[in-house]
């Protein structure tokens, strides 16, 4: 009830903490810190002179105050965003600020601003923040930095402050700024602010530039063992695809035989047209494509263990995008989605993207196995990444495995040694062992 009552606050502390941040430079909250001081000691005038020295660094606060609203610079701002970005691993990005006033600019300062997205009670009641039982009693009892910490995580990215370098009259200057993203899937950018210092360096004047963009953010990949196979991809029809894609058809020769009406004159072979004395047409059949399937379940309720499952996803998609042939994405959402990548198909980002946004589904399995059930004519071999080990989940597996099509299975868990009948043949990864798993496979 306690927590509840106070969690409406937590957000509105954060966001004037944040505006107050960003006001003061160091040596402006050097100087009011200093005549908080002085106003202490200063109290009986009688007995100290401290009183002076309070009066002088309050009029030189009120002096850079005033100072900020004098002249604000004229200047017009354009944020260059990459098309992807990965979580866990920092980029840069620049900033461009272009002069259009009448004088040189210095000391200028820039902060790009994320959509704040702050969690709600029933997120904060339900998860817990990486080492939380190492905080002591009260801190632990009020749950801010529980809340901070979600909140960092639901807005998705940090983004350290930019200083710009000298922008010259009528000129302009690209600021770099780096980013950290903390999770994956979609960051949204609602602004920049600019920051310019008064004379004394004691406070800047903010200048707000509405700038709305969204960043991909995908997810973390590991490094794969370059000894990990596809299951039964190597060996069916080789070749078959490299021959389609230097005629630019998927069908291949089977016989001759005499012209039909309605075929086409392309398909005429004209050296045994001229022998018989009659037309004479090539037939041929479909060309059957490589093609194997990477299926992902995402019913577990531990966040931790989704991200991970997804990581291990996207890890063996790009560990498999040199193969020959095509790959299937296959997931549950509110309809089964089947992202196909290979030559004349989507790239491996489109899969990479619907990993980005890919949340928890209850009751996957069940759907996978369904669609598994009509797709496996079209496949020569299957991955499949579970999160845990579930009864649904050993039915997929099972399911999967009595059709004979050949499956290699890796299995994401918290603690290996909980599981019970898995195959002898399974990848176990635990989430805190993932990328050694995975480089050793």
């Amino acid at each position: 009830m306690f927590r509840e009552t106070i969690f409406p606050s937590f957000v509105r502390i954060t966001r004037a903490s944040q505006k107050a941040s960003r006001r003061t430079s160091e040596r402006g909250k050097l100087i009011q810190t200093s005549a908080i001081i002085c106003a202490a000691i200063g109290v009986d005038t009688d007995l100290t002179l401290t009183y002076q020295l309070f009066a002088f660094l309050t009029c030189l606060i009120i002096v850079s105050r005033l100072s900020l609203r004098i002249q604000l610079p004229k200047v017009t701002v354009t944020r260059r965003l990459p098309k992807y970005a990965t979580a866990g691993q920092s980029f840069e990005y620049s900033i461009n600020v272009a002069n259009d006033g009448n004088h040189t600019e210095r000391d200028l300062k820039l902060i790009d601003n994320p959509l704040i997205v702050s969690p709600n009670f029933k997120q904060y009641q339900q998860e817990r923040e990486p080492g939380e039982e190492t905080r002591n009693a009260y801190d632990r009892w009020i749950g801010f930095h529980r809340f901070i910490w979600l909140q960092r995580r639901n807005t998705g990215i940090v983004i350290k402050q930019g200083d710009v370098p000298e922008v010259s009259l009528k000129g302009s200057a690209d600021t770099m700024m780096e980013a950290m993203p903390l999770r994956r899937g979609i960051v949204n950018f609602t602004s920049t602010t600019l920051l310019s210092p008064d004379p004394f360096g004691l406070n800047y004047a903010i200048k707000n530039f509405n700038q709305h963009e969204q960043l991909m953010v995908l997810p973390k990949r590991y490094p794969v063992s370059t000894n990990f196979e596809l299951p039964g991809g190597r060996h069916f029809q080789p070749g078959g695809v490299n021959s389609t894609w230097s005629i630019g058809e998927s069908e291949e020769f089977v016989s001759l035989r005499d012209y039909r009406d309605g075929d086409s004159m392309r398909k005429v072979h004209w050296p045994s047209t001229a022998k018989r004395e009659k037309p004479v047409v090539k037939e041929f059949q479909d060309e059957f494509f490589v093609r194997q399937a990477l299926v992902l379940d995402t019913d577990t309720k531990d966040s931790e263990l989704l991200e991970e499952t997804v990581s291990v996803a996207a890890s063996l998609l790009l560990q498999t995008e040199t193969s020959d042939g095509l790959m299937d994405l296959i997931y549950a959402a509110n309809t089964t989605q089947i992202v196909t990548a290979g030559r004349g198909y989507a790239h491996v980002n489109h899969q990479l993207e619907a990993l980005a946004t890919l949340t928890r589904y209850e009751g996957a399995a069940e759907r996978l196995q369904e669609t598994l059930s009509a797709h496996r004519t079209l496949i020569s071999g299957c991955i499949l990444v579970l999160p845990g080990w579930s009864e649904s989940q050993q039915q997929l597996v099972r399911s999967m495995s009595s059709t004979g099509i050949p499956v290699a299975l890796f299995i994401v868990t918290q603690d290996e040694k909980k599981l019970a009948d898995t195959p002898a043949r399974a990848n176990i990864l635990p989430v805190n062992e993932v990328a050694k798993r995975l480089a050793g496979l």
